[in-house]
């Protein structure tokens, strides 16, 4: 089997099935036929993005990083296009600006789409705290939140007359 195969089936399986432990996804690529060592796996699963979280449980699992792929469903990227004014990375948190009366709007967007890459949100009358798991996170959902914002929102000023 090529790496990339290998790769795929890894991706494929940690986005389908929650997996606590390396080794749990590594008896499963087993049984799929594909034998790799820890040593590949975690290169692999470094190379992909895959990282581990703790759920609101704390319990924790694998999953593929966002920031790989820096995009927003389609309700929460028009929240944030027409709601958010600013997002900086403070530490493991980014604070959102948003326009006056949206910040609990823009944090139940935001919880509802449940992404591994925040842990929570507190939302106060124009702001909203999002805790993140680490720093790393942080920084890459601000900067999905700032490329969101420098994207014109589908709004009727930018329909071509």
């Amino acid at each position: 089997m090529k790496r990339e195969e290998r790769k795929a089936a890894i991706r494929q399986l940690v986005t389908s099935t929650r997996f606590e432990r390396q080794r749990d996804l590594m008896a499963a690529l087993h049984d799929r036929g594909i034998m790799i060592s820890q040593g590949n796996l975690s290169r692999d699963m470094r190379e992909l993005g895959i990282r581990k979280y703790k759920d609101r449980n704390g319990h924790a699992y694998y999953a593929v990083a966002d920031h790989q792929a820096p995009t927003l469903p389609e309700n929460l990227r028009q929240a944030v296009a027409t709601q958010v004014l600013t997002a900086v990375a403070v530490q493991f948190t980014v604070v959102l600006k948003t326009e006056a009366g949206s910040g609990n709007l823009v944090a139940a967007a935001l919880d509802d789409v449940r992404r591994p890459d925040i842990i929570g949100t507190l939302a106060g009358h124009d702001t909203v705290l999002v805790i993140c798991p680490d720093e790393d996170a942080a920084k890459a959902f601000q900067q999905t939140i700032s490329d969101t914002l420098a994207t014109p929102a589908d709004t009727d000023e930018n329909a071509p007359e």
